[in-house]
């Protein structure tokens, strides 16, 4: 007898189209050269929203529910920046700046989580990109050439562990439009 799954660790994302995933790899590739590590696979490379922690399953239309009424318009994010955090041996690429509408968007989630009861990370948000795991970087981070990503959609991501390590499940898209008011 299998022990039903109540709880779920779950986040909100950006996932990167096929071309932006394969340039992000691709720089990956480049810090790994200067670092070492454990490449993101690409079918993982993502940039998290709002990491939820583990979330009971049952409350999972309600956190669709949620994402659907998030109105923010599409955006292009340049991400030109690479960077090596020594705490948890993370190399990452991020934008140089936030984009207000990100920004917006990581706003509007918190805010509709927080008053729905869900409990949020309460660390200031750093938009990144995960590239490298257990890496020892001791030079300066390569620069890495401008990958620029249109984004026009979010998701919500179910997370597991797997042999091949994380596990990622996308269980809800909803596309990013302004709504005129």
């Amino acid at each position: 007898m299998t022990a039903l799954v109540s709880t779920q660790r779950m986040f909100f994302a950006l996932w990167p189209d096929p071309v932006t995933g394969k340039l992000l790899q691709q720089a990956g590739k480049k810090l790994h050269g200067a670092c070492g590590g454990h490449i993101t696979r690409l079918e993982t490379i993502h940039m998290t929203l709002v990491f939820l922690g583990n979330v009971e399953v049952a409350r999972l239309d309600e956190l669709q529910s949620i994402a659907g009424e998030v109105s923010v318009a599409p955006f292009l994010l340049d991400i030109s920046s690479s960077g090596w955090w020594q705490h948890n041996r993370i190399g990452w690429v991020a934008p140089k700046t936030t984009a207000l509408v990100l920004s917006e968007l990581v706003t509007q989630l918190s805010a509709k989580l927080t008053a729905a009861g869900f409990e949020l990370d309460t660390r200031k948000y750093v938009p990144h990109v995960t590239l490298l795991r257990k890496s020892e970087c001791q030079v300066t981070m390569p620069p890495i050439d401008t990958i620029q990503w249109y984004v026009s959609e979010f998701v919500l991501v179910m997370s597991g562990l797997s042999n091949a390590g994380a596990a990622y499940e996308i269980v809800g898209r909803w596309p990013l439009q302004e709504t005129v008011k």
